[in-house]
């Protein structure tokens, strides 16, 4: 099992900043952790994922990004867990924004591709195992 990282976990109840914390694998259990200095009061909690919701674990091409799909009780049906801060394409004062934020997660993207497979392959494991 990989070790805890951090990532940002990112949904429609979370706004497109996301939530920061750590990614945790136990067992059947995928559990991510807030930090409590960035999480807004209403998402304080963990939130956990059981193996037998997740439906599918996708990797974003070309960017840090893995994708959920789960049947998680009160979760939207897609998760997005970004092991970069997510770029903010919508305040940016670059010219082009999404050409900028799309850039940076390619170029993190070069750093973090295995990691980010890794983990893929960890929760795919875990999905068999349960």
């Amino acid at each position: 099992m990989p070790d805890p990282v951090t990532v940002w976990m990112v949904h429609k109840g979370t706004g497109r900043g996301g939530v920061r914390g750590e990614l945790i694998l136990e067992g059947d259990r995928l559990i991510f952790r807030p930090e409590l200095r960035t999480a807004k009061p209403d998402v304080l909690g963990e939130t956990v994922f059981a193996m037998s919701d997740v439906d599918r674990v996708t990797r974003s091409r070309g960017s840090p990004v893995l994708e959920l799909k789960v049947r998680t009780p009160g979760l939207p049906p897609m998760v997005l867990f970004y092991f970069v801060k997510p770029p903010d394409i919508y305040s940016s004062a670059m010219p082009n924004p999404r050409f900028a934020g799309a850039s940076f997660l390619v170029g993190s993207n070069a750093l973090l591709a295995d990691d980010v497979a890794e983990w893929a392959r960890a929760i795919r494991s875990a999905q068999r195992q349960g």
